[in-house]
């Protein structure tokens, strides 16, 4: 399955890619190889908000404790000031899910707060 990740790079990994200019595209590698996945592309956006973002192909099975490793070795690292991690569906991929909402809607599975009256409109 697809996953991106995306963060914001800390003051000290914006020193250390200043002072040693990189691609760190193969120590990102090193830690897909981890997880049996694959890395698919990385790219630096620089903007402050979101410095990089990296697309992944990780197994399912090897997912369950990637938030873990990036808490405790990305930022750990003191590089990487935050690290969000999220699955990226195929647009074909995401139709089920589309489906399965669509029903769960219908069966009445969940009901929005302002169903309830919690949140009246604007204007109301």
């Amino acid at each position: 399955m697809l996953w991106v990740s995306y963060g914001k790079f800390s003051r000290e990994g914006i020193r250390g890619l200043i002072d040693n200019p990189q691609n760190r595209a193969g120590a990102i590698q090193q830690l897909m190889d981890a997880y049996r996945g694959k890395l698919i592309s990385y790219h630096l956006l620089l903007n402050g908000e979101i410095d990089f973002f990296i697309v992944a192909d990780i197994p399912d099975e090897c997912v369950a404790d990637l938030g873990l490793v990036n808490a405790l070795l990305v930022r750990g690292s003191g590089a990487v000031e935050t690290i969000t991690t999220v699955p990226a569906y195929r647009a074909e991929d995401a139709i089920p899910l589309m489906q399965r909402a669509q029903k769960m809607t219908t069966e009445e599975t969940y009901k929005s707060p302002s169903a309830y009256g919690y949140f009246p409109r604007e204007g109301a």
